[in-house]
């Protein structure tokens, strides 16, 4: 019978609830910025369709926010349980990061997102605009603190380790780690793509269901454009920072995965390739092309997620058998559990996720087929 440890049983469920927060973040990434241009545009143009796309994908991004902050506890939770030396040992590195982006995300919920959520309607057009920009910009702040440490414990720099944990003598070194640039690159190709492919899944769907209104053509080109930009960015860490990034193309067990991201890779850029063909030579919006090209478009959908998972996991396991390279083996922090207990509560927490992700996903189609209803207008408020 195949034996597995606690201490791998572990790491997967850790890395799944990961990945998991991954995908979502992805899609919170890009979204936000995206939002804001769409205000800018709709403001310089006065074109309903602007703001007819604004309309929809806030809806999604305000989904994905709320299950991201359910993953958030979730990891909080595995981190005291499974892995409580952890913190103990790199609290000096992490506690203050961690403190900062706690801070951001609760005056950005607080302030910001209030604002963008709900106050649509009940405040001036440019206090709307500016609280989506605040918004979009809070959590680009946190995702690059998220990423100051990641890349401090791919690479240390600017501490010492002593016998029960780690000291900071050079927070520059850290805060502006030479990794930075590298993983925000990949983080915003990977969201760029994420988001490009789910609008221009989205506008392919409907276009099979009936005509499309101008607002989802517009958003099938958006996404067109986010998807292409995500791909050419894409290229510069995958290819100029790999061995920095990733586990090693040539390590055995890893080589059928990097196999998959370019296959993945090769399938969105035919996608592209046919889209460009079709919308820019022919100048044919999305519902008057063939519906081989609808069906693939509507199909790849989600392919975004796939791909942001297969790279999360190929910078995870780079690090193995290390948490901090070099450092802290995983071995020191791990708190041993039974093999039962892993096995149910990872079970436990692959059904809440793929609960969460089917009522995500129902909510998004739902959202795109019925529309969602205008928030009324006051005098001299946003739209």
């Amino acid at each position: 019978m195949l034996e597995i440890s606690p201490l791998l049983l572990a790491e997967w469920q850790f890395f799944g609830s990961l990945g998991f927060l991954s995908i979502f973040v992805s899609v919170l990434l890009t979204s936000g910025w995206m939002l804001l241009f769409l205000k800018l545009a709709w403001r310089r143009t006065g074109q309903e369709a602007w703001i007819g796309v604004y309309r929809y994908w806030v809806r999604v991004f305000a989904l994905a926010m709320m299950v991201s902050m359910a993953v958030i506890v979730s990891l909080m939770i595995q981190v005291g349980t499974l892995w409580p030396a952890l913190l103990m040992k790199i609290a000096g590195v992490a506690g203050p990061l961690a403190c900062l982006a706690v801070l951001l995300a609760f005056a950005c919920k607080l302030i910001f997102l209030n604002g963008m959520l709900y106050r649509q309607g009940k405040m001036k057009e440019g206090w709307h605009t500016a609280s989506v920009f605040m918004s979009a910009l809070s959590l680009t702040a946190i995702v690059y603190l998220v990423l100051a440490l990641q890349s401090w414990m791919n690479a240390p720099q600017g501490t010492i380790k002593t016998e029960s944990n780690i000291v900071v003598y050079d927070w520059m070194a850290i805060v502006f780690h030479h990794e930075i640039v590298w993983r925000l690159l990949l983080v915003f190709a990977g969201s760029s793509l994420s988001m490009g492919f789910m609008m221009m899944g989205v506008s392919a769907w409907q276009a099979r269901q009936r005509p499309l209104s101008r607002a989802e053509n517009l958003s099938f080109r958006i996404g067109l454009v986010m998807a292409l930009y995500g791909f050419v960015v894409f290229i510069v860490p995958g290819f100029f920072a790999q061995d920095t990034l990733f586990v090693a193309f040539s390590t055995d067990g890893w080589r059928s995965v990097w196999w998959g991201v370019i296959l993945l890779l090769g399938m969105m850029m035919s996608v592209l390739a046919v889209s460009c063909y079709y919308l820019l030579g022919k100048k044919r919006e999305i519902g008057k092309t063939p519906v081989f090209l609808q069906k693939w478009c509507s199909g790849m959908t989600f392919s975004g997620w796939l791909l942001v998972l297969l790279m999360m996991l190929l910078s995870y396991v780079r690090n193995l058998p290390f948490i901090v390279q070099g450092e802290i083996a995983l071995q020191e922090v791990f708190r041993p559990i039974g093999t039962q207990a892993l096995v149910l509560s990872s079970v436990m927490y692959l059904v809440v996720y793929l609960v969460i992700v089917a009522s995500f996903i129902q909510m998004f189609y739902q959202a795109a087929r019925y529309g969602v209803v205008p928030v009324r207008k006051t005098v001299g408020a946003a739209a």
